[in-house]
């Protein structure tokens, strides 16, 4: 979705016209808040899946995030990213070329500016808000974990009850991920929300704050790669057009 939404709409704002003509162009709009939801819904499901990982019994996380219901929780969020595009072709909004020169919300139809603030802001704040909850609840865990052990000064019996090291720092990595979206994100998100109602920027200054925006989907892969292992070696593989690497013994793979 992205390798067909970004090039084509670079081509359009270079051209100065809708690069695959203007009966497409309302799909191109779509996509591109289609992929914004889809991000935001992905790291709720990720935030989610630590905090289960982390805060409840083995059991009740495989019961929670089998493969099958791994495949459920992801379709879940595509559905209710469509849901959520939805009503710009009802009414609420519209999608198509625009002032900006890109294929996107229409500023002229007198919905757009409502889709844009009440929709596309409060997902963004709401996704915000669930997100930074679920990493203060692990946190808040983790740190009670290890007062307790302290104050018991005694090594765990069972390990199930404790968290590890390597889920931890797993964590960890998923957090600086959510962190740099939101530095990268909220500015645009915020700004934009209000200057749809109350015109203040100017187009320079919408541009930067998108850049600054759209600066997070260049650097995911690099962080990606090097705060997790396990994603280097997919990189390797999909540079060396190979389906997986040979399993090194001893190499950190999860």
């Amino acid at each position: 979705m992205t390798g067909f939404q970004y090039p084509t709409g670079m081509a359009s704002t270079i051209m100065g016209a809708p690069s695959l003509g203007n009966a497409l162009c309302p799909i191109l709009g779509a996509l591109f808040f289609l992929s914004i939801y889809v991000s935001l819904l992905s790291m709720v499901l990720i935030a989610f899946n630590r905090c289960i990982h982390i805060t409840k019994s083995t059991d009740t996380y495989r019961k929670l995030f089998s493969p099958f219901k791994s495949f459920l929780w992801v379709l879940l969020s595509w559905v209710v990213s469509g849901v959520l595009v939805a009503p710009a072709f009802l009414g609420y909004g519209e999608f198509g070329w625009n002032k900006a020169h890109v294929c996107g919300i229409i500023n002229e139809n007198p919905y757009s500016p409502h889709y844009i603030s009440n929709i596309y802001g409060v997902t963004y704040w709401l996704v915000f808000c669930v997100v930074a909850g679920l990493y203060l609840r692990i946190y808040i865990y983790v740190k009670d974990s290890v007062v307790k052990m302290a104050v018991a000064n005694q090594n765990p019996v069972n390990f199930e009850h404790f968290v590890s090291i390597r889920v931890i720092k797993q964590t960890k990595h998923m957090f600086i991920m959510f962190s740099v979206f939101t530095v990268c994100s909220a500015p645009s998100v915020l700004l934009y929300s209000i200057n749809v109602h109350e015109p203040f920027m100017s187009p320079g200054a919408i541009v930067a704050f998108f850049s600054l925006y759209r600066l997070n989907y260049v650097l995911n892969p690099f962080l990606y790669g090097w705060k997790l292992p396990v994603f280097r070696r997919a990189f390797k593989a999909l540079i060396r057009c190979k389906r997986h690497l040979p399993f090194q013994p001893g190499a950190p793979v999860n």
